[in-house]
C-alpha cells in the first residue's frame, strides 16, 4: 500500500503531537542539568517506549477489530478524539507541579520513559484499525520523533539553565560589587 502525502503528513503531525510531552518534560530535566551519557540513554529509552507502546496498541487494535469489528472503529475514533480534547484541556488548565529529582537509576529512567510514552498506546490502538503497514510506519515515526524531541528538550533546557545562571551571576556582580557606590550618590 503506497503512502500518499496526506498519510505522511498525518503521521508527521501525530508524531509531533506525541513527542510534545517528552519535549516539555525533558526541558525540565535539562534545567536540572544532565550529562551527555544520561541524555542519550533517555532519548533512546523514550524512543523505544514510544515504538513498543504504539506497536502494543496496534496489536490490541487488531485483536479488538477481529472480535467486535465495526464497533471498534467507532470506539477508536472516539478514543483518539477524546485524547486530543484531553491534551488540549490539560495544556490550558494544568496546575503547576513541583518535580523532585529522585535519582539516576535504571528504574527511574524506565518509569519516566513509560509515563511519557503511554499515550502512544492509545494512538497505536486506533492505528490498528486502519492498516498494519500504516501502523508500523507510524510507530517507528513516533519513536524517532519522541527521541529527537527529547534530545531537543534536554538541549534547550541545558542551554536555558546556563543562560539563567550566567544572567544571575551578572546581576549578582552588578549589585554586590558596586553597591558601595551608593554611598557617594
Amino acid at each position: 500500500m503506497p503512502f500518499s502525502m496526506r498519510d505522511l503528513l498525518n503521521i508527521a503531525m501525530m508524531s509531533i503531537a506525541l513527542g510534545m510531552d517528552s519535549f516539555s518534560l525533558s526541558i525540565g530535566m535539562g534545567l536540572n542539568g544532565i550529562n551527555r551519557k544520561r541524555a542519550i540513554q533517555m532519548c533512546i529509552c523514550i524512543g523505544l517506549f514510544h515504538i513498543v507502546f504504539a506497536l502494543l496498541g496496534l496489536w490490541v487494535g487488531f485483536w479488538v477489530e477481529a472480535k467486535v469489528g465495526q464497533i471498534a472503529k467507532g470506539f477508536g475514533a472516539f478514543l483518539l478524539i477524546g485524547l486530543g480534547i484531553h491534551m488540549l484541556f490539560e495544556s490550558f488548565h494544568k496546575k503547576r507541579e513541583t518535580v523532585r529529582r529522585r535519582g539516576n537509576s535504571l528504574l527511574s529512567l524506565l518509569l519516566f520513559s513509560s509515563g511519557v510514552s503511554i499515550d502512544a498506546l492509545s494512538v497505536g490502538f486506533t492505528l490498528g484499525l486502519r492498516s498494519a503497514t500504516y501502523g508500523i510506519v507510524s510507530a517507528f515515526a513516533f519513536g524517532v520523533a519522541g527521541a529527537v524531541m527529547t534530545g531537543a528538550g534536554l538541549y534547550l533546557g541545558e542551554k536555558s539553565f546556563r543562560l539563567v545562571r550566567l544572567a544571575w551571576r551578572v546581576v549578582w556582580f552588578a549589585f554586590a560589587d558596586f553597591s558601595w557606590l551608593a554611598i557617594f550618590i
